[in-house]
């Protein structure tokens, strides 16, 4: 068995130096692409190794002693399976051939010892021992000497290799190894490409590893430490924290950085910007002659009767709608001369939203999912947008309750709702989880806070500096 290792610039020259040194029955033994780091040194992208049996290699080089190299470079451009015939049809080949079926000894390697044909059988011309080599039945090779009289003083085995090489023969046995040679080029595309894309993923993750490396052994200036240290602790989302840490990396400079009140008040300018506010719908149509419909949802107990309270105080000649059935006018609707509507249905709600919007009054729904469906309750909303204009739908959130909790309600109605307001804000313990809220629903801007249970002085419109100011701890 011979074994070479052949190296090429692509996978195709590769193959075509293998097939013309060992020739078409060699094995692929291993193939490597020289690519990122691996190739840093190699002068080839591609390394073959390629192995052919004594045997086969020993019935190639026959061959190749007959040709000069014009007439080898062309004879090894053909397809593997028609230089593998021509190989078999040499003399030598064949006759190495018939004495092993036969069980003669024959005459060892010289293989010259066809017997001599007689000059009446190939129309009277004398035939060397290379007769056979490369050619087909004795028919075609007196048909092209016959066409090409000019020829005839050419070498024999010249003339032969000159009509093989340029009369395409094909047959069934070469189209199905071209087909396996196709389909062994496609395998070896693929596993080349799979170890290029892992080359390039251990390369991304070394760079990865080396940048955090980088940033371990380089201290971070004391201002940056301080600051990441009390966002942590303020429950501020990983995620938020390095891109705040990052931007001031960037655009402080070092000596800014070790100060820790530049550090801060930097911090607090990008924290301000990441909460989202905004004005109710109702404001902005303050002095129109076009009334507002202001649904407020939510899940559980949250402050929300109270804020309905809040803002019909707040915006005088406005109906207030509730949703809960079964109760009737209490105190503070009378102390504070509130017009009240307590329905059962949701055909009578909206009966109610109908008849004050026509008589030109802004309608704030108190609408408490319960026990109904969130299918239900988008029905609802939809129905309503389709049928009334100027509708605002703003999420009720207590900051008493949990961040998981507040995330899981604001989630459920995101595509329903067009702002937040945030309950309870004298009793929060954790300013950051409203925050992170805040900042990972941009398209919530938060409209109004509930600062305590006072009707109706306990209300403010929500701003940045209030969640940072709780934060903070500043006055």
């Amino acid at each position: 068995m011979y074994v070479r290792k052949f190296e090429a610039d692509s996978l195709d020259e590769a193959l075509k130096s293998i097939k013309k040194e060992l020739g078409p029955d060699a094995i692929i033994l291993k193939t490597v692409s020289n690519k990122g780091l691996k190739g840093a040194f190699k002068k080839k992208r591609v390394e073959i190794t390629a192995a052919i049996s004594e045997k086969n290699y020993t019935r190639k080089a026959r061959v190749d002693q007959v040709f000069d190299d014009e007439t080898k470079e062309r004879f090894y451009q053909n397809d593997s399976s028609y230089i593998s015939q021509m190989i078999d049809g040499h003399t030598d080949n064949r006759s190495e051939q018939t004495a092993q079926s036969s069980g003669a000894k024959g005459y060892s390697s010289l293989g010259l010892n066809k017997p001599v044909q007689s000059v009446k059988e190939f129309g009277g011309r004398m035939k060397n021992s290379l007769d056979d080599f490369l050619s087909g039945p004795p028919s075609q090779e007196e048909h092209y000497l016959s066409q090409n009289p000019a020829q005839v003083q050419l070498p024999r085995e010249k003339v032969i290799s000159q009509e093989v090489l340029s009369s395409p023969q094909v047959n069934l046995a070469q189209e199905a190894r071209d087909e396996r040679a196709e389909r062994f080029r496609e395998h070896e595309s693929e596993l080349i490409e799979n170890q290029r894309r892992k080359i390039d993923e251990m390369e991304k993750k070394l760079y990865e590893l080396t940048k955090s490396i980088e940033r371990l052994d380089k201290k971070e200036p004391i201002g940056l430490y301080q600051l990441r240290t009390t966002l942590k602790s303020l429950s501020i989302a990983d995620s938020t924290i390095n891109e705040i840490l990052k931007k001031a990396g960037f655009e402080l400079d070092e000596n800014d950085q070790k100060d820790i009140d530049t550090v801060f008040e930097f911090a607090l300018r990008e924290m301000l910007e990441r909460i989202p506010t905004d004005m109710p719908k109702f404001s902005s149509l303050e002095g129109s002659e076009t009334p507002c419909l202001t649904i407020l949802v939510s899940d559980s107990s949250c402050g929300q009767t109270s804020m309905l309270y809040k803002l019909g105080a707040l915006k005088k000649d406005s109906r207030l709608v509730q949703y809960q059935p079964g109760k009737n006018k209490g105190f503070t609707e009378s102390i504070f001369d509130l017009k009240v509507d307590k329905v059962g249905t949701i055909p009578e709600v909206v009966s109610c939203i109908r008849k004050s919007l026509e008589n030109g009054e802004n309608v704030i729904v108190d609408y408490r999912n319960n026990k109904t469906e969130l299918n239900d309750t988008k029905k609802f909303i939809d129905g309503v947008r389709r049928a009334f204009g100027n509708v605002e739908v703003l999420i009720c959130l207590s900051a008493i309750h949990s961040e998981i909790y507040n995330r899981k309600v604001t989630s459920t109605y995101e595509s329903l709702a067009d702002g937040l307001i945030m309950t309870n804000l004298d009793l929060c313990l954790n300013y950051g989880a409203l925050f992170n809220i805040s900042e990972e629903y941009p398209s919530l801007p938060l409209k109004f806070f509930g600062t305590g249970e006072v009707i109706p002085e306990d209300i403010e419109s929500a701003t940045g500096e209030r969640i940072l100011a709780g934060m903070f701890k500043l006055n």
